[in-house]
């Protein structure tokens, strides 16, 4: 799951810079917002949960990894949507469509950290 995680975080390291360059071509940066969280939840935060497993490989396994992969792969991108929409003047129909991305992406956060969390163990020596 690490090469997966961390082949979809460059993925959307190209479409940012992409966005940016456009954004700087034609001079309108009302996508702003939607480049922030193309950065920060999908390349930043793709791109350490895989570093994550790869470093402990035993985590990318299980149904709390596969739920946090999932509900990340579908819920940023309609997250993504969402936000363009409100920049772009359907700003009630895409804040909803925001909405339920973001659900989706704290749900995911929930189960890495309960994959994380459960499946660690830290050993305290005094």
């Amino acid at each position: 799951m690490a090469r997966i995680l961390l082949g979809v975080a460059g993925l959307y390291f190209m479409l940012g810079a992409a966005l940016a360059l456009h954004m700087g071509l034609i001079a309108d940066y009302r996508l702003g917002v939607v480049y922030a969280h193309i950065g920060g939840l999908g390349f930043l935060a793709l791109g350490l949960v895989g570093a994550i497993y790869l470093a402990r490989p035993d985590l990318g396994s299980g149904i709390f990894a596969w739920a946090h992969f999932w509900l990340h792969m579908i819920g940023l991108p309609v997250l993504l949507i969402g936000l363009t929409m409100t920049q772009l003047d359907a700003f009630m129909t895409g804040h909803t469509i925001a909405i339920i991305g973001m659900v989706l992406l704290l749900v995911g956060a929930v189960a890495f950290t309960i994959n994380v969390v459960t499946r660690t163990r830290v050993d305290v020596r005094v």
